[in-house]
């Protein structure tokens, strides 16, 4: 797809969406020399689950200075390599001489692998060089399936920046032609004295593999790789962690940890935003600021590479996955404030930070974010507990949802449909129809804004807010849902497709209940499934609005559903979809999408540490080992375990109040969870039961025997036995 280098952001964010749809599903070629499946952050040591070692999972380094752990590749084409290429994986260790060609196009090619992804500004030791040294140059890439390690990489990338993929759109997009370096990144040797650290001066924010190279001829000699990290910058303890988890199911450990991390990595001073578009010819860079945000704290970005500015629809993973590992509330708070700020005046609330040049029409696109907006401020308030951040940002809140409630009032059948007023859009598709998907979040949103407004005391707001999402609720089953096909629609428009979204989501919104619930989700395992995991919508059933592809949006909105549930087949999508991309580059962080063979949709151009792929480290926590808050900043929490064929779980929530510490096992006898909960604070505990089920102690007392109550505030409904009110401190919950 062609993009004309004047379009605006929208139109780059559109050309994302229609590559997804366009996109072959060819499977790419490596390098002869290259491995397809570089070594892995765990995989040099056998790791197996042991309860209280959470620190092994954690990949975020200890030091703000990194090292690689392997050369990749030593490659001296037409010029030179002299020396062991080890020597600049340590100092001290001997160094090693680059002779460079009569240009780049023969430069000899170091690729340094740090083992994982990375972000920051790389530093090189320069030992000595030729009395007339030559430029020396460094390209980055993600995965090394796109390092352009050979000339015809990358749509002729290899030619012109060898080791690099792209993160500029304007110039080898994929099916675009590279015609001219935009992406490697200068080291100046020009005025140093040698021996010398050259110092990136240009932020390069995800990247696994260095390539550097010579721009002409000479020698250089180098004795030390290393990277400045500056992913997090006010985390002063970058792998101390303050939540964590840990269960029997070694992959599912490092799914959590590698979820926590690509968040980590995309968080980021205010200031290192994307300046979208590019110009024709502009080189990589990120050094602009997000506007309305505090340039003294850190913003979490979509991506670490790309787009690398700060998007409702991501936040709405990102920050929870943030209040479950990092505890990083300042960047949250950042994030959400500065996208608040930028309201128009009829509540309509554009979808990522304006940074750069845009227009009123670009300020309309993606009326799907505007219920990101409403849904994101719910979370943090129902998270941090932060009355005053709900105070100071409820008008808004209230101008958006009546934005949205007047496009819901254009439609004599109640529902919304965002192509009526000019903003069509979503996380990846073209839909402007009366969709199943944007009116379950919508209703959703409804239900939000009447706990908020309960909260705040205004009772008459809450029972309309209430009483209009029971009406888009039955608006949506009415029209949406097909009983033949025992699925929800895509929309109105197009009747015929079912898609993981629609369904997914209604079950999570409470459109979809018991049967309905049960049936959707069947419809999607039946139809939906595929060797990654499970597609957008069925390949039988593609369109011209949405195609077959794989998405973790929806993707972690159906393994939350089928949790939620009680459907196991949960835990199956997280080890198939998001533990495909931990066997493959980078190998520590997931991707923005991917094609149906199994590779990341936009190739050179895709960001492969994307926040919004994150979603099972919130679904471990919340639904695996239970842990939930049911009032504001866990004034009120539950703790309801799932199992779901694990042995064991436990793990640790911050809040504001303090940590909880719950952990699970089953025993030769039954179940036994232990929680302890912090002061001031109550909530429900919960055990499975089974028919066989005798017995339930709570703290060694009997509050539960022979299928009835024995105590007050316990209930059972079969599958669970539970104890409400259960006060703070420390408990321990049987059944046997």
């Amino acid at each position: 797809m062609m993009v004309p280098p004047t379009a605006r952001r929208s139109l780059a964010r559109a050309a994302v969406a229609a590559a997804l749809a366009v996109s072959g599903t060819a499977a790419l070629t490596l390098p002869a020399s290259a491995s397809p499946h570089p070594r892995g952050p765990w995989q040099d040591a056998s790791y197996s689950p042991e309860h209280g070692q959470w620190r092994p999972y954690v990949l975020s380094p200890s030091s703000r200075t990194v090292r690689p752990v392997a050369i990749y590749k030593a490659d001296p084409r037409q010029g030179g390599i002299d020396g062991s290429p080890d020597a600049v994986l340590r100092d001290g260790g001997g160094s090693v001489r680059l002779t460079g060609a009569a240009d780049r196009t023969g430069s000899p090619l170091l690729v340094v692998d740090f083992g994982k992804e990375v972000a920051g500004h790389l530093q090189v030791r320069v030992k000595g060089a030729s009395s007339t040294p030559p430029k020396l140059r460094a390209c980055f890439s993600e995965s090394i399936r796109y390092a352009a390690l050979t000339p015809d990489a990358n749509d002729g990338e290899g030619k012109i920046a060898p080791g690099c993929d792209t993160a500029n759109i304007w110039n080898g997009f994929p099916g675009q032609p590279y015609t001219q370096d935009t992406d490697s990144h200068a080291l100046p040797l020009d005025g140093k004295t040698l021996p010398a650290t050259v110092r990136d001066g240009v932020l390069r924010g995800g990247f696994r593999y260095a390539t550097l190279f010579l721009d002409g001829p000479g020698s250089v000699d180098i004795d030390g790789v290393s990277v400045d990290f500056t992913a997090a910058p006010n985390q002063r303890d970058l792998d101390g962690y303050q939540g964590h988890f840990l269960s029997s199911d070694n992959e599912l450990n490092k799914i959590w940890y590698a979820g926590a991390y690509t968040v980590q990595v995309n968080t980021g001073a205010s200031n290192t935003a994307k300046s979208w578009p590019y110009a024709a010819g502009e080189g990589d860079h990120a050094d602009a600021q997000v506007p309305h945000a505090d340039p003294d704290r850190s913003v979490i970005y979509d991506g670490g590479k790309r787009d690398r500015i700060v998007w409702q629809g991501d936040l709405a993973v990102q920050a929870p996955v943030t209040y479950l590992s990092t505890n990083d509330l300042e960047a949250v708070d950042n994030s959400l404030s500065s996208l608040a700020a930028q309201q128009l005046p009829d509540g309509f609330m554009p979808a990522e930070s304006q940074v750069g040049q845009h227009n009123a029409d670009e300020l309309r696109t993606y009326g799907e974010y505007v219920t990101w907006f409403v849904n994101n401020m719910y979370e943090h308030w129902l998270y941090t507990g932060d009355r005053n951040y709900l105070d100071e940002w409820w008008p808004q809140l209230t101008r958006a949802t009546a934005w949205l409630e007047s496009v819901r009032a254009q439609d004599d059948k109640g529902l919304i449909a965002f192509g009526a007023v000019g903003s069509c859009g979503h996380y990846g598709y073209s839909d402007c129809g009366h969709e199943t998907y944007v009116n379950a979040l919508y209703a959703r949103n409804l239900t939000q804004m009447a706990a908020m407004a309960k909260a705040r005391g205004d009772a008459p707001a809450a029972t309309t807010y209430g009483d209009r999402s029971a009406a888009v609720k039955k608006a949506i089953n009415d029209q949406l849902w097909d009983d033949q096909a025992g699925a929800y629609r895509l929309s109105r428009e197009i009747p015929g497709a079912y898609p993981q979204d629609a369904n997914a989501t209604a079950v999570l919104a409470g459109v979809a209940g018991g049967d309905r619930a049960t049936r959707a989700l069947a419809y999607l395992r039946k139809n939906n499934w595929s060797q990654y995991g499970s597609l957008t919508v069925s390949q039988s059933t593609p369109n011209a609005s949405l195609p077959p592809f794989y998405a973790p949006l929806p993707s972690a909105f159906e393994s939350d559903a089928r949790l939620d549930t009680g459907d196991a087949s949960g835990l199956d999508l997280i080890r198939t979809f998001w533990g495909h991309q931990l066997r493959q580059d980078p190998g520590s962080t997931f991707w923005e999408h991917m094609q149906p063979d199994g590779t990341p949709n936009l190739k050179q151009f895709s960001s492969l540490a994307h926040g919004w792929a994150s979603g099972p480290t919130v679904t471990l926590t919340t639904r695996v080992l239970g842990v939930r808050p049911t009032g504001p900043g866990y004034s009120s929490w539950s703790v309801v375990p799932f199992t779901g064929g694990l042995t064991w779980a436990e793990g640790t929530v911050p809040t504001p109040r303090g940590a909880i510490a719950a952990s699970w096992r089953t025993t030769g006898h039954g179940f036994r969870l232990d929680v302890t909960a912090p002061r001031g604070t109550s909530g429900r505990l919960a055990v499975p039961v089974t028919p066989s089920t005798s017995r339930v102690a709570l703290d060694g007392r009997t509050v539960w025997a022979h299928g009835k109550a024995t105590a007050r505030g316990v209930s059972g409904d079969g599958k669970y036995v539970y104890v409400d009110g259960a006060p703070s401190g420390r408990h321990t919950l049987t059944a046997g």
